[in-house]
């Protein structure tokens, strides 16, 4: 009977810590789903070559997010191990170590972006009125770029401190604020001229300035003694053991994003050889399955920071139970939402205004990712919230870029330049999910990714 009790008092608390953490997390990942969405839908008006210029500027953020992500991902783990051992001050040595290395990457981002557009804009298409439109959206929206990595800096290390809702309250705001701006400047509102696509831009900058003040002034003005908030007395304390140990798990996962997120750009390369209007199609489909995915993803980002939490504080057994749990809850949530996203196509194709002549390529596309959603979900917590959480890094980064770029990437590469249509050029894409699942599988089942990294640190 004690057994059953604690049982269940345990469960409760798995819950309720899954939800407190969970749903902000994925709040505030729709929201960011959301601005690319809005700015996708509010310039969809102007037709399909703004689209296209608009997807063209998604990728190259997509990139840059997904390099940012690896390594505020790397810094995540240790944040989350160093909580569970409730070790401040090593929390703040890796916050600044990450802020440094996150704004190094955002400021090469934008000197590229500025200082060469014509060279991203022509991976995608020599449209020279897409081209056009493209290089004065990036000359704007390229100051994010630094903005945006000081700021998921302090929100995603919220997250492994189980304080997501700071970062949901200042997407949530900033949200708000870039669809009133889009409206303005998109559309030339309230005396100011219409800007279009480049308005977009302009507004998506002000917006995540607005983000970054906020977060800024919670971490440094608000809450003085919270976790995150370091200085230079933080930064000179930042030693070579602290830094080797930083690089070997961070550049894995580094790697592991930046590759992952320059092969999905390939993949857009690929669809770009069926013309400009398979780019504004995978653009609207790749945006709107990303709002679908990222519930499921959300739950995987929840699961690694609590899997984390409790090998920071030792408790091995406790992290392998936490990721039964996790692996059939993340399997129905990848299966609800494939099923919304394939039932949604009817409003979905309203929503974005779709010309019927691109509508049956869309409609396709939407159930391809729509059923293999599961797959991909499910893969998503393997790598997240299983392999990362113990800093198991290299296999993971082995895993899936030997799954993207020895079997997917090839085999659509090959199929596009037969010809083949975009709607199954997108499920070819759905190859390296399989082969991920074969060989990820049975690493989680081994528990060899099960480490405390911080215990002698």
């Amino acid at each position: 009977m004690q057994n059953v009790l604690k049982l269940d008092k345990e469960n409760k608390i798995f819950y309720k810590t899954l939800f407190t953490l969970c749903v902000p997390i994925i709040i505030q990942n729709l929201l960011s789903s959301l601005i690319n969405m809005v700015d996708t839908i509010m310039v969809g008006g102007l037709g399909e070559i703004s689209v296209a210029a608009i997807g063209i500027g998604n990728q190259y953020f997509f990139l840059y997010n997904m390099a940012l992500s690896g390594i505020i991902g790397g810094a995540g783990l240790f944040i989350a191990q160093f909580f569970g051992k409730n070790d401040k001050d090593n929390i703040r040595r890796i916050t600044a170590l990450s802020a440094i290395s996150a704004l190094v990457l955002g400021i090469g981002f934008l000197a590229v972006a500025i200082f060469s557009p014509r060279f991203i804009v022509n991976f995608f298409s020599t449209d020279e009125t897409v081209v056009k439109i493209a290089v004065n959206y990036f000359s704007v929206v390229a100051f994010c770029y630094p903005i945006i990595a000081i700021s998921n800096v302090f929100s995603m290390g919220s997250r492994s401190i189980r304080n997501p809702k700071l970062g949901m309250v200042c997407s949530s705001i900033s949200l708000v604020l870039n669809i009133i701006l889009n409206y303005i400047f998109i559309f030339g509102k309230f005396g100011m001229p219409a800007l279009g696509a480049t308005g977009a831009a302009l507004a998506t900058v002000i917006s995540r300035i607005i983000e970054l003040a906020l977060l800024i002034s919670y971490v440094y003005f608000i809450k003085k003694d919270y976790e995150l908030r370091f200085g230079f007395k933080d930064i000179k304390s930042i030693n070579k053991d602290l830094t080797k140990v930083y690089i070997s798990k961070t550049i894995p996962t580094f790697l592991n994003d930046t590759l992952w997120a320059f092969g999905t750009v390939l993949y857009a390369v690929a669809y770009s050889k069926a013309g400009t209007s398979a780019i504004a199609a995978s653009q609207i489909a790749s945006s709107t399955g990303n709002f679908f995915i990222m519930t499921a993803v959300c739950v995987a980002i929840g699961s690694s920071i609590m899997i984390g939490n409790e090998l920071g504080a030792d408790n091995i057994e406790k992290a392998v139970q936490y990721t039964k749990k996790f692996s059939v809850l993340v399997a129905i949530v990848g299966a609800i939402f494939g099923g919304l996203l394939i039932t949604s196509i009817p409003l979905l194709l309203k929503l974005f205004s779709v010309s019927t002549a691109l509508a049956p390529d869309i409609k396709k596309i939407f159930i391809v990712m729509g059923v293999l959603m599961i797959l991909k979900t499910f893969n998503t917590f393997i790598i997240i919230g299983v392999l990362r959480s113990g800093g198991d890094t290299k296999f993971s980064l082995f895993l899936e870029m030997g799954c993207m770029w020895l079997v997917s990437l090839p085999i659509t590469f090959f199929a596009a330049s037969k010809g083949v249509p975009i709607y199954i050029l997108v499920g070819l894409t759905y190859t390296e999910e399989v082969v991920k699942f074969i060989f990820g599988v049975p690493r989680a089942l081994s528990k060899r990714w099960a480490n405390n990294i911080v215990k002698d640190m």
